[in-house]
Protein backbone atom coordinates (compact mmCIF):
# COMPACT_ATOMS: atom_id res chain seq x y z
CA UNK A 1 0.00 0.00 0.00
CA UNK A 2 1.27 3.59 -0.98
CA UNK A 3 0.76 6.21 1.25
CA UNK A 4 0.03 9.37 0.14
CA UNK A 5 -0.29 12.87 2.06
CA UNK A 6 0.45 16.73 1.69
CA UNK A 7 3.25 18.92 2.89
CA UNK A 8 1.69 22.31 3.63
CA UNK A 9 2.69 25.64 2.22
CA UNK A 10 6.33 26.42 2.31
CA UNK A 11 6.97 30.71 2.34
CA UNK A 12 9.70 31.65 -0.24
CA UNK A 13 12.92 32.68 1.92
CA UNK A 14 14.48 34.17 -1.56
CA UNK A 15 13.24 37.50 -1.27
CA UNK A 16 13.41 39.65 1.92
CA UNK A 17 13.24 42.49 4.18
CA UNK A 18 16.12 43.87 2.17
CA UNK A 19 14.47 42.80 -1.34
CA UNK A 20 11.74 44.81 0.39
CA UNK A 21 14.28 47.96 0.90
CA UNK A 22 15.19 47.74 -2.83
CA UNK A 23 11.93 47.72 -4.57
CA UNK A 24 10.74 50.53 -2.08
CA UNK A 25 13.23 52.70 -2.89
CA UNK A 26 13.45 51.76 -6.34
CA UNK A 27 9.60 52.47 -7.02
CA UNK A 28 9.49 55.53 -4.81
CA UNK A 29 11.86 57.32 -5.95
CA UNK A 30 11.32 56.64 -9.79
CA UNK A 31 7.64 57.78 -9.10
CA UNK A 32 8.82 61.10 -7.23
CA UNK A 33 11.12 61.47 -10.28
CA UNK A 34 8.30 62.01 -13.02
CA UNK A 35 5.52 63.17 -10.67
CA UNK A 36 8.54 66.08 -9.72
CA UNK A 37 9.35 66.55 -13.44
CA UNK A 38 5.69 66.92 -14.46
CA UNK A 39 5.78 69.28 -11.57
CA UNK A 40 8.59 71.25 -12.19
CA UNK A 41 10.19 70.33 -8.88
CA UNK A 42 14.10 70.25 -8.95
CA UNK A 43 14.18 69.39 -5.31
CA UNK A 44 12.06 66.33 -5.55
CA UNK A 45 13.65 65.32 -8.77
CA UNK A 46 16.84 65.27 -6.56
CA UNK A 47 15.55 63.01 -4.22
CA UNK A 48 14.17 60.87 -5.96
CA UNK A 49 17.12 60.18 -7.56
CA UNK A 50 19.22 59.46 -4.86
CA UNK A 51 16.11 57.29 -3.70
CA UNK A 52 16.71 55.28 -6.66
CA UNK A 53 20.80 55.08 -5.81
CA UNK A 54 20.33 54.32 -2.52
CA UNK A 55 17.90 51.33 -4.29
CA UNK A 56 20.81 49.90 -6.57
CA UNK A 57 22.89 49.91 -3.20
CA UNK A 58 20.36 47.61 -1.18
CA UNK A 59 20.29 45.54 -4.35
CA UNK A 60 23.98 45.17 -4.40
CA UNK A 61 23.84 44.56 -0.50
CA UNK A 62 21.01 41.36 -1.48
CA UNK A 63 23.06 40.07 -3.99
CA UNK A 64 25.85 39.76 -2.25
CA UNK A 65 29.01 40.16 -4.35
CA UNK A 66 29.52 43.34 -6.33
CA UNK A 67 30.51 41.44 -9.89
CA UNK A 68 26.95 40.13 -9.97
CA UNK A 69 25.68 43.28 -9.75
CA UNK A 70 28.07 43.87 -13.13
CA UNK A 71 26.81 40.67 -14.35
CA UNK A 72 23.16 41.36 -13.65
CA UNK A 73 22.87 43.01 -16.70
CA UNK A 74 23.95 40.46 -19.12
CA UNK A 75 21.08 38.51 -19.33
CA UNK A 76 18.92 41.20 -20.00
CA UNK A 77 17.05 38.62 -22.75
CA UNK A 78 15.49 36.15 -20.40
CA UNK A 79 15.95 37.87 -17.09
CA UNK A 80 14.46 40.83 -15.26
CA UNK A 81 16.67 40.75 -12.77
CA UNK A 82 19.02 42.14 -15.69
CA UNK A 83 16.48 44.02 -17.73
CA UNK A 84 16.43 45.84 -13.87
CA UNK A 85 19.69 46.96 -13.68
CA UNK A 86 19.84 48.44 -17.46
CA UNK A 87 16.74 50.36 -16.64
CA UNK A 88 17.99 51.72 -13.33
CA UNK A 89 21.33 52.37 -14.94
CA UNK A 90 19.58 54.33 -17.30
CA UNK A 91 17.80 56.26 -15.05
CA UNK A 92 20.88 57.27 -13.03
CA UNK A 93 22.67 58.25 -15.96
CA UNK A 94 20.00 60.37 -17.76
CA UNK A 95 18.22 61.19 -14.56
CA UNK A 96 21.41 63.12 -13.54
CA UNK A 97 21.88 64.55 -16.72
CA UNK A 98 18.59 66.23 -16.80
CA UNK A 99 18.90 67.37 -12.92
CA UNK A 100 22.20 68.79 -14.31
CA UNK A 101 20.37 70.48 -17.08
CA UNK A 102 18.00 72.26 -14.49
CA UNK A 103 20.61 73.11 -12.46
CA UNK A 104 22.70 74.71 -15.12
CA UNK A 105 21.12 76.36 -17.91
CA UNK A 106 23.63 76.67 -20.23
CA UNK A 107 24.32 72.76 -20.63
CA UNK A 108 24.34 71.73 -24.36
CA UNK A 109 20.84 69.82 -23.19
CA UNK A 110 19.14 71.97 -21.55
CA UNK A 111 15.77 71.37 -20.78
CA UNK A 112 14.16 73.37 -23.27
CA UNK A 113 16.15 72.06 -26.08
CA UNK A 114 16.06 68.94 -28.76
CA UNK A 115 17.95 67.21 -26.89
CA UNK A 116 17.32 68.02 -23.80
CA UNK A 117 14.07 66.91 -24.27
CA UNK A 118 15.67 63.41 -25.49
CA UNK A 119 17.71 63.28 -22.22
CA UNK A 120 13.89 63.61 -20.49
CA UNK A 121 12.64 61.22 -22.46
CA UNK A 122 15.08 58.78 -21.38
CA UNK A 123 14.93 59.09 -17.95
CA UNK A 124 11.30 59.20 -17.82
CA UNK A 125 11.34 55.54 -19.52
CA UNK A 126 14.38 54.59 -17.22
CA UNK A 127 12.04 55.46 -14.38
CA UNK A 128 9.16 53.35 -15.92
CA UNK A 129 11.10 50.48 -16.15
CA UNK A 130 12.62 50.86 -12.57
CA UNK A 131 8.79 51.49 -11.84
CA UNK A 132 7.32 48.37 -13.32
CA UNK A 133 10.07 45.58 -13.40
CA UNK A 134 9.95 44.61 -9.81
CA UNK A 135 6.27 43.30 -10.30
CA UNK A 136 7.46 41.74 -13.67
CA UNK A 137 10.30 39.64 -11.22
CA UNK A 138 7.98 38.82 -9.35
CA UNK A 139 5.38 37.64 -11.80
CA UNK A 140 7.35 35.38 -13.70
CA UNK A 141 7.23 32.80 -10.44
CA UNK A 142 5.26 30.14 -11.84
CA UNK A 143 6.17 28.23 -8.47
CA UNK A 144 4.67 31.07 -6.46
CA UNK A 145 1.06 31.41 -7.63
CA UNK A 146 -0.03 34.56 -5.73
CA UNK A 147 3.02 36.32 -7.85
CA UNK A 148 2.28 34.52 -11.17
CA UNK A 149 -0.05 37.42 -12.58
CA UNK A 150 0.08 40.20 -15.10
CA UNK A 151 -1.90 42.59 -12.24
CA UNK A 152 1.32 42.54 -10.00
CA UNK A 153 3.35 44.59 -12.50
CA UNK A 154 0.41 47.42 -12.45
CA UNK A 155 0.15 47.33 -8.71
CA UNK A 156 4.02 47.74 -8.21
CA UNK A 157 3.68 50.69 -10.30
CA UNK A 158 0.68 51.98 -9.07
CA UNK A 159 2.27 52.18 -5.68
CA UNK A 160 5.44 53.28 -7.13
CA UNK A 161 3.27 56.30 -8.27
CA UNK A 162 1.78 56.81 -5.01
CA UNK A 163 4.91 56.78 -3.11
CA UNK A 164 6.35 59.50 -5.28
CA UNK A 165 3.44 61.92 -4.65
CA UNK A 166 4.10 60.59 -0.80
CA UNK A 167 7.62 62.29 -1.24
CA UNK A 168 6.20 65.38 -2.92
CA UNK A 169 4.06 66.23 -0.04
CA UNK A 170 6.24 65.17 2.50
CA UNK A 171 8.63 68.14 1.37
CA UNK A 172 5.83 70.90 0.79
CA UNK A 173 6.77 72.28 4.33
CA UNK A 174 10.17 72.57 3.50
CA UNK A 175 10.31 74.06 -0.21
CA UNK A 176 6.61 75.74 0.87
CA UNK A 177 3.25 75.29 -0.92
CA UNK A 178 4.08 77.68 -3.52
CA UNK A 179 7.35 75.88 -4.58
CA UNK A 180 4.23 73.43 -6.53
CA UNK A 181 0.76 74.01 -7.78
CA UNK A 182 -0.67 72.64 -4.40
CA UNK A 183 -4.12 71.90 -5.72
CA UNK A 184 -2.44 69.78 -8.80
CA UNK A 185 -0.51 67.99 -6.12
CA UNK A 186 -3.78 67.14 -3.96
CA UNK A 187 -5.65 65.94 -7.28
CA UNK A 188 -2.54 63.82 -7.78
CA UNK A 189 -2.67 62.74 -4.57
CA UNK A 190 -6.36 62.01 -4.13
CA UNK A 191 -6.32 59.84 -7.71
CA UNK A 192 -3.17 57.90 -7.20
CA UNK A 193 -3.94 56.67 -3.69
CA UNK A 194 -7.67 55.83 -5.04
CA UNK A 195 -5.85 54.06 -7.86
CA UNK A 196 -3.68 52.08 -5.42
CA UNK A 197 -6.37 50.60 -3.13
CA UNK A 198 -8.82 50.19 -6.17
CA UNK A 199 -6.31 47.95 -8.27
CA UNK A 200 -4.89 46.12 -4.54
CA UNK A 201 -8.14 44.86 -3.97
CA UNK A 202 -8.76 43.72 -7.36
CA UNK A 203 -5.46 41.73 -7.57
CA UNK A 204 -6.97 40.42 -3.69
CA UNK A 205 -10.02 39.54 -4.67
CA UNK A 206 -8.76 37.63 -8.07
CA UNK A 207 -6.05 35.93 -6.03
CA UNK A 208 -8.69 34.40 -3.51
CA UNK A 209 -10.34 32.77 -6.50
CA UNK A 210 -7.10 31.05 -7.85
CA UNK A 211 -5.25 28.05 -6.94
CA UNK A 212 -4.71 26.86 -3.64
CA UNK A 213 -1.48 28.40 -2.77
CA UNK A 214 -2.89 31.77 -3.77
CA UNK A 215 -5.38 31.41 -1.57
CA UNK A 216 -3.85 30.55 0.83
CA UNK A 217 -1.43 33.83 0.25
CA UNK A 218 -5.01 35.64 0.77
CA UNK A 219 -5.62 34.38 4.01
CA UNK A 220 -1.93 34.65 5.32
CA UNK A 221 -2.66 38.67 4.66
CA UNK A 222 -6.53 39.01 5.51
CA UNK A 223 -6.46 36.82 8.55
CA UNK A 224 -3.03 34.85 8.98
CA UNK A 225 0.44 36.06 10.38
CA UNK A 226 0.28 39.25 7.95
CA UNK A 227 -2.92 40.76 8.64
CA UNK A 228 -2.50 42.88 10.95
CA UNK A 229 0.58 44.53 8.46
CA UNK A 230 -1.87 44.13 5.91
CA UNK A 231 -5.14 45.51 7.25
CA UNK A 232 -3.77 48.50 9.63
CA UNK A 233 -0.29 48.85 7.83
CA UNK A 234 -1.24 48.79 3.88
CA UNK A 235 -4.93 49.54 4.14
CA UNK A 236 -5.19 52.09 7.37
CA UNK A 237 -2.66 53.50 7.47
CA UNK A 238 -0.98 54.00 3.45
CA UNK A 239 -4.33 54.32 1.93
CA UNK A 240 -7.29 55.56 3.60
CA UNK A 241 -6.03 57.73 6.22
CA UNK A 242 -3.57 59.50 3.68
CA UNK A 243 -6.92 59.82 1.22
CA UNK A 244 -9.46 61.16 3.65
CA UNK A 245 -7.07 63.46 5.09
CA UNK A 246 -5.61 64.79 1.41
CA UNK A 247 -9.51 65.04 0.10
CA UNK A 248 -10.44 67.26 3.51
CA UNK A 249 -7.61 69.55 2.56
CA UNK A 250 -8.49 69.54 -0.64
CA UNK A 251 -12.13 70.46 0.10
CA UNK A 252 -11.59 72.83 2.71
CA UNK A 253 -9.05 74.58 0.83
CA UNK A 254 -7.23 75.83 4.08
CA UNK A 255 -3.64 76.92 2.88
CA UNK A 256 -2.36 77.67 6.35
CA UNK A 257 -2.92 74.45 7.67
CA UNK A 258 -2.19 72.32 4.50
CA UNK A 259 1.35 71.47 4.02
CA UNK A 260 1.15 70.19 7.07
CA UNK A 261 -1.37 67.82 7.18
CA UNK A 262 -0.52 66.79 3.62
CA UNK A 263 2.92 66.48 4.70
CA UNK A 264 1.46 63.96 7.57
CA UNK A 265 -0.66 62.37 4.78
CA UNK A 266 2.79 61.85 2.95
CA UNK A 267 4.32 60.14 5.51
CA UNK A 268 2.03 57.60 6.38
CA UNK A 269 1.65 56.69 2.42
CA UNK A 270 5.52 55.92 2.47
CA UNK A 271 5.37 53.96 5.40
CA UNK A 272 1.88 51.77 3.51
CA UNK A 273 4.54 51.42 0.97
CA UNK A 274 7.22 50.03 2.46
CA UNK A 275 4.93 47.37 4.58
CA UNK A 276 2.86 46.23 1.23
CA UNK A 277 6.07 45.44 -0.45
CA UNK A 278 7.11 43.74 2.39
CA UNK A 279 3.59 42.24 2.61
CA UNK A 280 3.55 40.65 -0.92
CA UNK A 281 6.90 39.43 -0.57
CA UNK A 282 6.24 37.50 2.45
CA UNK A 283 2.90 36.55 1.45
CA UNK A 284 4.59 34.25 -1.52
CA UNK A 285 4.13 30.61 -0.53
CA UNK A 286 5.09 27.56 -2.40
CA UNK A 287 2.01 25.00 -3.60
CA UNK A 288 1.46 21.95 -1.17
CA UNK A 289 3.64 18.91 -2.18
CA UNK A 290 2.05 15.68 -2.83
CA UNK A 291 4.57 12.89 -1.53
CA UNK A 292 4.25 9.19 -2.33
Amino acid sequence: MIDQFVIGFKPQRWWGSLAAVDFFLGGTGAGAFVLSMFLNSLPGMIVGWVAVALGAVALLADLGKPGRFVRAGSQAGRSWISRGAIFTSVFLLFGILRIAAQVAPGLPWASGSALGQAVGLLATLGALGVMLYTGFLLSQSPSIPFWNTTMLPLLFASFAFTCGVGVVLVMLPILGANAVDLRTVELLGMALVAASLVLLWAYMLSMSSSTVAAKESVRMLTSGPLASLFWLGVNVVGLIVPLVAITLVYLSNAASRSSLALALAGILVLVGGYIFRYCILKAGVYPPVIDL
